[in-house]
Parts: structure tokens; C-alpha cells; sequence
């Protein structure tokens, strides 16, 4: 079933590092010190959104108060810093096995985040690791006029490395993430960790699962 894959693509964020968490985190500790109240719904709405659309969406939260939302986006930030700088940013549990596994089979690997690159390249460093020289290509925020959901992202990758979208998996975190990915017509993966696709998207995917080990038993099962 999957012997015609030739490329899997990740996405950082809430796939490689567990780095979703400490953006909630850092947003309830800081909207309790602003006596801000926001659902656990909204929150994950941040999930997979580039910087700017993040601010867009703080700005609507706020009514269009530019200042305020300047100033809570800022000391979001700062707050997400200290968190990581006291408890580290840690791979996500599984993602090191489920990369190893991809790459024992001689297969290419890529990276598509929504991060700057600065960003990507301070979590590898914080955890001692040289990963970021085993993908074939990476593509940051700062290489695509159109961030996801938009498909550009997935469709850049594709076209650099030279590989159709049905010989390509990615795989993914967040509603804007998978719909890049199944816009993009790749095969899409998608952890479903905090956040569960709509219906009609769910069915779009390839597979969809909580845990990295159910990928890598998924892919072992289907002749990859």
C-alpha cells in the first residue's frame, strides 16, 4: 500500500517538539495574571497558525485594542521563553523512533513548520541535537508568501525535491496543518492529540491516531 512513498514531510510544532503545550500553557498563566478568561476551545485555535495570524486572531479577542493585544502577544512570548528556559522543550514522546524508523528505509525526509527559522534551529539546539542536517529539505515561515493552511508550504517542498503528492506523506498536528496537507493532495497524517478533525476533514485522511508508535505500527502494517 504505501511502496510508492518516496518522501515524508513533518511539521514541528506538536509533531517533533512538544512545544504546542507550552504555548497553552503559556497563554493561561498569562491571561490569569491579565484576569483574561479564554475557552480551552479557543486556545487551540492558535494550534498550526503562522505569527501574524495568530495576532489577528488576539486582535479580534480583543476588539481591535492594538495596544493590548500588542502587549499580551509580547508577554506571551516572554512568558513561552521562561517556561522552556525552566522545563526545557523535549521531542515529542515517540517522534525520535518514528524518525529513525522513516529513515531506515532510505526514504527522504522533510521539515515544513510555520516557526521562523531562528526558532527552528534554538529548539534542535536546546536539545543537543544535529537532526536538522538529516532532512533533505526544510521550509520555515519566512520561504512562503502563503502559510498554511494554505497548501504553498506542501506544494514548495514537493516541487523542490521533485516528487508527486501521492508519493508523499505528511505529517501533522493541527487543523490548519492537515489541510494544507490534503489541499496539497499528499497523504496526510494526523496526530490528534488535543485536537480532533471535523468529520468531513477526518475522512480526507490517511490515518490519524494520538501517538507516534501507532504511525510507525501503521506504516510497518502497510508495506512501507
Amino acid at each position: 500500500m504505501l511502496k510508492s512513498i518516496k518522501l515524508v514531510i513533518f511539521d514541528m510544532d506538536g509533531v517533533i517538539f512538544d512545544s504546542e503545550k507550552v504555548y497553552y500553557d503559556a497563554f493561561f498563566k498569562l491571561a490569569e495574571r491579565y484576569g483574561i478568561k479564554a475557552s480551552h476551545d479557543f486556545v487551540l485555535g492558535f494550534s498550526g497558525k503562522s505569527s501574524e495570524d495568530c495576532f489577528l486572531i488576539l486582535q479580534t479577542f480583543f476588539n481591535n485594542d492594538l495596544e493590548k493585544t500588542r502587549h499580551f502577544f509580547r508577554n506571551w512570548d516572554i512568558t513561552r521563553l521562561k517556561i522552556i528556559l525552566e522545563n526545557g522543550l523535549n521531542f515529542k514522546e515517540g517522534f525520535l523512533h518514528l524518525f529513525d524508523t522513516v529513515k531506515k528505509t532510505n526514504r527522504d525526509t522533510g521539515l515544513v513548520t510555520s516557526a521562523k527559522y531562528s526558532d527552528m534551529t534554538e529548539n534542535f539546539r536546546r536539545n543537543n541535537s544535529n537532526l536538522l542536517n538529516e532532512f533533505k529539505h526544510i521550509i520555515t515561515i519566512e520561504d512562503v508568501e502563503h502559510p498554511k493552511p494554505h497548501p504553498q508550504p506542501y506544494q514548495m517542498m514537493m516541487r523542490h525535491l521533485n516528487y508527486l503528492p501521492e508519493e508523499c506523506i505528511v505529517i501533522e498536528d493541527s487543523i490548519s496543518g492537515i489541510n494544507a496537507a490534503i489541499a496539497a493532495n499528499a497523504n496526510t497524517i494526523m496526530i490528534n492529540e488535543r485536537i480532533q478533525p471535523p468529520d468531513h476533514t477526518a475522512k480526507k485522511l490517511m490515518y490519524q491516531t494520538s501517538h507516534h508508535d501507532n504511525i510507525v505500527t501503521f506504516l510497518k502494517e502497510n508495506e512501507f
